[in-house]
């Protein structure tokens, strides 16, 4: 994604058909997508990752993976823009995403 100042305008929220991407989805990979998009928005960057990294791993049709990719870029912008201005819980999820990642190495 481009940061601001380069002329391009950054999408910032989920439009509302992706929101409605996984309406009819199973009950399980509906909660998991709902409980990511709370965890997101309550700002509980670890919670909200592992959810949508579990997410990835369901069986998801098109408009659901797209919608899910999308979430879970927006995500990643929202958590680098808050760790950047050293939000604690920020960058604790930083490290701790950090950390994992290199233990799957």
């Amino acid at each position: 994604m481009l940061g601001a100042g380069c002329g391009k305008r950054v999408v910032d929220k989920l439009t509302a058909s992706e929101h409605q991407a996984f309406d009819n989805a199973p009950a399980e990979v509906r909660q998991v997508w709902e409980n990511a998009l709370a965890a997101d928005k309550a700002n509980d960057y670890v919670t909200a990752q592992n959810l949508l990294n579990k997410l990835g791993q369901m069986p998801l049709n098109d408009s659901q993976y797209q919608a899910a990719a999308k979430e879970l870029n927006l995500f990643h912008q929202r958590l680098w823009e808050a760790a950047k201005t050293n939000a604690p819980t920020a960058v604790k999820a930083v490290q701790e995403i950090n950390r994992s990642r290199n233990k799957t190495r």
